[in-house]
């Protein structure tokens, strides 16, 4: 018999393996924004109140789900899905989609210069992702999948964008996770509270919260937001990127000195991976931007 726990857990794993939270699932379906809110399952009085026929009809509708998918969704041990790839196949997806919206740059001819002034045949920009809605659906989605499985929701009480580039993907992961935001400066703003984090992070009990950025070259960058958000009381074990560099050795002797781990979705490797399977670039550049994956300190033009 299905309880009444076993009907809404199913309701927000369908929502989230949409891409909606419960209220934007509702909205979908056409009925009332607050129908599948927390306060709605419970009256006054305590008794449990339960989602019509016709309210479970027309989600399964909007979602092109069947009523067997939304029992499945109840007997999963408790984990939400929110796609049905592997790891890796996340990783060369994600791959294609900065190929494809031109957020990776391959140039070995004319080579870019990096913010540190090393050259590099490869460029990558993941501010330019947040414009592309059905592939920032993708990515986020993937994100979300990791977090899941890697992290665990129970260890996730809130998720922080580092500034800036962090910000809209920490606003797109907490809502993924459904989650409570807040967003880190780099230094605290110099007026008003002077606060350095924005949004609510509870004082008492050292809420586990991750730190969310747009992507990772050695990782340097990240201490001050980690620092921040430990002085505030935070428990601060995991960061999520949506790109990882995944050549320079510094990177991962930072992350085990700030006593966390990095979680990401794609790396250069699987850019080249992706970039030679789908032949997007000729073969003189994919041999130049090999070399410099493996020796990025000494690649030249």
């Amino acid at each position: 018999m299905l309880t009444h726990s076993d009907i809404w857990t199913a309701i927000e794993r369908l929502a989230a393996s949409k891409g909606f939270s419960p209220s934007g699932l509702a909205i979908k379906a056409g009925l009332d924004p607050t129908s599948f809110n927390k306060s709605k399952r419970v009256s006054p009085d305590g008794k449990l109140r339960w989602p019509s026929t016709e309210s479970i009809s027309k989600i399964l509708s909007v979602t092109d789900s069947t009523m067997s998918d939304f029992i499945s969704l109840i007997d999963d041990g408790g984990r939400q899905n929110f796609t049905s790839l592997s790891r890796k196949e996340m990783a060369l997806d994600a791959a294609r989609i900065l190929i494809e919206t031109e957020s990776v740059l391959f140039n070995a001819k004319n080579s870019y210069t990096l913010k540190s002034g090393r050259q590099s045949p490869v460029y990558i920009d993941c501010r330019r992702l947040i414009s592309f809605a059905d592939e920032r659906k993708r990515l986020m989605d993937y994100g979300a999948q990791i977090l899941s499985d890697e992290v665990g929701f129970e260890n996730i009480d809130s998720v922080a964008g580092g500034e800036t580039a962090g910000i809209p993907y920490g606003a797109f992961i907490a809502e993924r996770l459904e989650k409570p935001m807040i967003y880190v400066r780099k230094e605290p703003k110099g007026y008003g509270r002077m606060a350095q984090i924005e949004g609510h992070l509870p004082s008492k009990g050292k809420p586990k919260v991750i730190l969310v950025e747009d992507l990772q070259t050695d990782g340097g960058s990240k201490k001050i937001f980690i620092d921040a958000l430990r002085d505030a009381g935070a428990k601060v074990d995991h960061t999520f990127v949506v790109f990882h560099y995944g050549i320079f050795k510094q990177s991962e002797k930072n992350v085990k000195q700030m006593g966390v781990k990095l979680h990401a979705i794609a790396t250069w490797w699987d850019v080249l991976e992706a970039a030679r399977a789908h032949d997007y670039f000729d073969d003189e550049t994919l041999a130049s931007v090999e070399s410099f994956l493996h020796d990025p300190e000494n690649w030249s033009v």
